[in-house]
Parts: C-alpha cells; structure tokens; sequence
C-alpha cells in the first residue's frame, strides 16, 4: 500500500486531477449548506427576499413628545397609512405660527446679508423701513396674544375641578357643591365654618375673600370671583363645620394635566416673544447695515444673523414636530388609546403600529 501511495505520488497529472475532484465536491457541498443556513427552508430566490422583507416587519408604539390638548386623531385601529401620514395632533397654533415667524426670520436674515454683499439701492432702504415697522407691530401683537394664552391655561389651571373639603371627618357628608368659574388671578384657599343664625344654618367664610351667606340648596354667590356654593337641604347640616376650598385644587384628576398645559403654554408664550424680539433686532440691524457702506465685519454679522436664523428655524420646526405623531413606514394601526380634546402626556404611548421602518 505504501508503495502504490508512493507511486501515485509520483504521476503528478494524477495527484492535480483528484485534488481539483476533490476541491469541486467539497465547494458545491459547502454552497449548499451556506446557501440552506441563510435562507432556513428557503431554497429560491423569491421566497429569500420574501422572507427578508416579512422581518424588517415590527411594532411600534407612537407617542407625542410633547404635552398638550389633542387637536385630531385621523385614525382607527385596522386603518392602513403611508409613511409620513399624520396619525394624530396637539393643538398646534402656537407651534405653527412660530414655524412660520422662523421661516420668515431666516429669510430676512438671509436676504440682508445678500443685500449687505451686493449693496443696497434706494428702494431696498425704504422697504427695510417697512420691515422695521412690520417686525415692531408683530412683536406687540405677540407678546398681547401669548399673554391671553396664558391667562386661559393658568385660568383652566385655577379651576380644576373644584370643590370643597371638609377639614375633618367629621361633617365630610355635608360638604358643599362649588359650581361657577374662578376670575380672579389670585392662589388660596376659601375656608368655610357654618354657624347658627336666625335663619337657620349659615356659612361664614374667609382667606381668599370674606363674607357670609344662608345657606339653601340654590347656588349662592362665594365672594366675588365667581364662584357659588350650595348645599343639600336634604342632609342635616350641623353648626361649627369647617370645609376648605383650595384654589386650585392640586388633589383634582385634571390638575397634573392643566399644569402641564399652563407650563407649555409659559414657555410658548417665551419663545414666540423671544422670537419677534429677534426678528424685530433683525429687521433693525438690516436697516442699519442698508445705509452703511458694506465692510468685512459688517458681511460677518449678516452671516451670523443668518446662522442664527437658522438655528432658530431648525428648533421652531423640531417644536411643531413634536405635536403631531406621523406613520414611520406603511403598516396598519393596531391600538388607539387617545381621543380629541384629551391632554396628550409626553412619552406615553397613543396608538401602536405594526409595519415596515425601513422603507
């Protein structure tokens, strides 16, 4: 045996024709078994790429990443969308009407820094004159509505769900109703202790405001912020009972949700009249730079005039992203969990959908 090994060894032609047999058996054998491995019990092209495309298949569940009350939800469960759809949207005047300044706060900027390079003709003077004036009357008429916007938010805050308390167990039954809405701006408490009277049994009350009534089941006036109290005339009401009426009422359900509303309506109120205060310094300086002879210093504060409206742009149009929730690729909705005029709470999921993200 070892002499025919040996022999075999000898004939070259012979050792090169097995060793390439050999090569070819184990490579279509190696092919097969990768080709098996990758593809599971696919064995075709089609079915392959069917497979790969059912994976990239997944559940999601979509959210608003910012607080505020829910404008539309233009979607059902079973409902197939289209990458991009908009699912659902908070009420979005604010974040739109700052998109829309951004734009128009760029477009200034990158326009006076073109006039800065080229020069600027008469015309180009007066109607920077004009802007100047255009940018003070929009900052004036922001500043008045954001200010109205936050008085309805922190307005709705005072009035959450308002009602009386009673200091101790004792009495609890016979707490009062608080009907009305709160007018006035100021935080506190009502403290209300009923007493004896000619009449019968009255309400003596302070803290916020002082004053007395008889008590009946017809509302009468708390103070004057209007607010009302009455009583159920079908319950025994005791002298010397004391109940509270806390402004607002941070133990209601809808407390957490009006604060959320009130805050972003504070830092709303911020941006929009930080940014009319921009584009109003903006349409100044363009003035400015108008009626001055172009230098290297002043083409670079138009530049950075530009980079700054830009910026703000990119954030003005992140803010007005957060409010609407859009499909990530076609699929179908599979939950809804929100509803219009709901308080959307950040981060928690509305709806979920089930589709492909990598279209």
């Amino acid at each position: 045996m070892k002499n025919i090994f040996i022999s075999f060894l000898n004939q070259p032609k012979k050792v090169i024709g097995v060793s390439l047999t050999a090569a070819i058996i184990i490579g279509v054998a190696g092919y097969w078994q990768i080709n098996k491995t990758a593809t599971g019990i696919y064995t075709d092209t089609e079915s392959l790429t069917q497979a790969l495309t059912a994976s990239s298949t997944k559940n999601i569940s979509l959210g608003f990443l910012s607080a505020g009350r829910i404008n539309l939800v233009s979607v059902k469960v079973g409902d197939k969308v289209k990458k991009g759809d908009v699912l659902a949207s908070l009420d979005a005047g604010n974040a739109s009407g700052l998109l829309v300044q951004a734009k128009a706060a760029y477009e200034t900027a990158n326009a006076n820094y073109q006039k800065i390079v080229n020069g600027a003709t008469g015309t180009a003077v007066d109607v920077a004159r004009a802007a100047v004036n255009v940018a003070k009357v929009n900052l004036d008429e922001v500043t008045k509505q954001q200010g109205i916007l936050v008085d309805n938010a922190y307005r709705t805050l005072l009035n959450s769900s308002l009602q009386a308390q009673s200091v101790s167990d004792f009495g609890a039954n016979d707490a009062p109703t608080v009907s009305g809405t709160y007018g006035c701006k100021n935080e506190g408490t009502y403290t209300l202790k009923t007493y004896s009277s000619s009449g019968g049994i009255s309400v003596n009350y302070s803290g916020l405001e002082a004053g007395t009534l008889f008590i009946t089941d017809v509302p009468r006036p708390l103070g004057t912020c209007g607010l009302f109290l009455s009583f159920d005339k079908t319950k025994q009401l005791l002298a010397s009972v004391e109940f509270s009426v806390d402004i607002p009422n941070k133990n209601a359900a809808n407390y957490n949700a009006n604060n959320s509303a009130y805050q972003l309506a504070l830092q709303t109120k911020n941006q929009a009249i930080a940014l009319a205060q921009a584009s109003f310094d903006q349409a100044n300086a363009s003035l400015t730079a108008l009626v001055s002879t172009a230098r290297p210093e002043d083409v670079a504060a138009a530049q950075a005039q530009v980079d700054s409206a830009s910026g703000a742009l990119q954030i003005a149009r992140a803010t007005y992203e957060n409010t609407i929730i859009v499909a990530p690729g076609d699929g179908v909705v599979t939950a809804v969990y929100v509803s219009q005029g709901q308080i959307a709470v950040p981060n928690t999921p509305a709806m979920e959908f089930t589709g492909s993200v990598n279209q």
